[in-house]
């Protein structure tokens, strides 16, 4: 058996916290590897300490059998190992092209015909499409985790770590994206896999590592275990089915009414669409990246100007509302980009807490600031998803892209929401914590509220929505009755195909 990556008693700590405790890790050589576990588990952790970006302070790796002390990413790279993390190294902008050779020019002097026909041959053979004069920034959150999977091909990549890189897919993206990864562990290449998808390591991987609480738990081939004997190794017990649900359906909390919303190319992404929320139910938006759901979301959460048509919240016309009259009149959001679009990396936790509410109460009375009571409601805030924190006056770039997800959701749940507009609102979160997100959603919706949910994991939405509309090419369709939660139809729904 020939092992690309060997890690033997791997250990790191931060201050008082164990990150990794004498963790072990063995990667054969041309398979897909799964490393899964809880948020906080250690997973990233250990892969930064295999691709240079941290110094364990203890523990041996090996690469292709050879022992290796990587003082850095650079030195990880020149010996093959590539990472692609849960946040991308994309700066908005350059192009695409020029994303792709950042670092990795190969001299002072550039060709650069030759290097996008060298681009082009990469994409390609990935299944892959880039304009790559366009800038980056006008790329969708799942075309910016595209371009950096390219990224570790153009730096030609043997091992390839991949930190949650279906999270921004489409169910179809994600395919394609595995098949892709396939042809390159056929040519010998190596991948390991973080992921939260238990569907992705049956799906795909050889064999899984389990890490909980720094320490590795179990590893296993994956055709040896189960997803229930999974999910409890990574939870750490039984996870229960939900039961099922009927919901209390009151008034219409948001209504939509042929509503047309330029896109970000200037196209029509947003065409002559209607539909109502009403409090007590969650509606989920199915649909393939890119089908007009974020300018719809946008535009919703008045962020990005309407073409026609009305949106009434509250049965109040909310068209020409700004966002603060939209918050005020008790809309809450858990934006798809938490980084541009949740949080100020640099505030604590405590002011973070009130972003975006700051204004109103308990967090402020006109221009009076309540401080102590921010302080309550940040806590409040923290405990409810179980945000794991250095304390409320850490920044909130301290804690891992899981955790913040937690903190932002629980701030949109806090304060009794009327209307909760959530776009993939368990982003990077474990079994668990995508679970109790849900759950606090339903239990707003049981309070009153109404929830409309966007997110590219079908599964996701069938489990927990009461029903499901899908958007392709900017245009609404609603199974029929009988089929609002047929996997097979929404999914025709999703590509076209009715």
């Amino acid at each position: 058996m020939s092992f690309a990556v060997e890690m033997t008693r791997i250990s790191k700590r931060f201050g008082d916290v164990v990150a990794l405790d004498a963790v072990d890790l063995h990667v054969e050589q041309g398979t897909i590897h799964a490393v899964v576990g809880e948020n906080g588990a250690g997973k990233t952790t250990l892969m930064k300490a295999l691709y240079g970006a941290l110094h364990t302070d203890s523990g041996v790796i090996s690469i292709e059998g050879q022992t290796v002390t990587f003082k850095s990413s650079a030195q990880a790279i020149q010996s093959g190992v590539g990472m692609v993390s849960q946040h991308y190294g994309i700066i908005p902008d350059l192009t695409c092209l020029q994303n792709l050779i950042l670092g990795a020019e190969g001299g002072p002097f550039l060709n650069l015909l030759q290097a996008e026909n060298r681009a082009q041959s990469l994409a390609a053979k990935m299944g892959f499409e880039f304009d790559w004069n366009r800038d980056a920034a006008e790329l969708s959150p799942a075309g910016a985790q595209k371009l950096e999977i390219l990224k570790l091909l153009w730096r030609n990549s043997r091992i390839m770590i991949l930190d949650e890189p279906t999270a921004m897919l489409s169910p179809a993206d994600g395919e394609a994206l595995f098949q892709s990864l396939r042809l390159l562990v056929a040519e010998g290449n190596t991948v390991i896999l973080v992921t939260h998808r238990l569907p992705e390591v049956f799906g795909h991987c050889s064999r899984v590592t389990v890490l909980r609480g720094g320490k590795r738990v179990a590893e296993k081939m994956v055709s040896e275990t189960n997803p229930s004997e999974l999910a409890e190794l990574i939870v750490g017990k039984r996870l229960e089915a939900p039961s099922a649900y009927v919901p209390n359906i009151g008034e219409v909390v948001l209504e939509v009414s042929n509503l047309d919303v330029k896109g970000y190319r200037g196209n029509l992404a947003a065409k002559g669409l209607n539909f109502k929320v009403r409090a007590g139910e969650m509606v989920g938006i199915a649909g393939v990246d890119g089908s007009g759901q974020r300018e719809l979301f946008h535009a919703l959460i008045g962020t990005a100007p309407i073409q026609g048509g009305q949106i009434s919240l509250l049965a109040r016309d909310a068209t020409k509302l700004s966002s603060w009259d939209r918050l005020q009149a008790g809309m809450r959001a858990i934006p798809e980009d938490r980084h541009a679009e949740a949080v100020i990396e640099e505030w604590s936790l405590d002011e973070n807490a009130a972003l975006g509410l700051q204004r109103m109460e308990p967090f402020a009375s006109g221009r009076i600031v309540h401080e102590g009571a921010r302080r309550v409601a940040s806590e409040q805030i923290s405990e409810r998803f179980h945000t794991k924190h250095g304390g409320i006056d850490q920044p909130i770039a301290s804690l891992s892209g899981g955790n913040q997800q937690r903190f932002v959701a629980a701030r949109a749940l806090f304060g009794e929401p009327k209307l909760i507009l959530a776009f993939q609102p368990a982003r990077g979160l474990d079994l668990a914590a995508t679970r109790d997100v849900y759950e606090g959603i339903r239990s707003e919706c049981d309070q009153g509220a109404g929830a409309l949910v966007v997110s590219y994991d079908l599964d996701e939405l069938l489990e927990h929505c009461d029903r499901i509309v899908v958007m392709n090419r900017g245009e609404l369709f609603e199974p029929k009755a009988g089929e609002e939660k047929d996997s097979d139809v929404i999914g025709r729904l999703m590509v076209g195909a009715e």
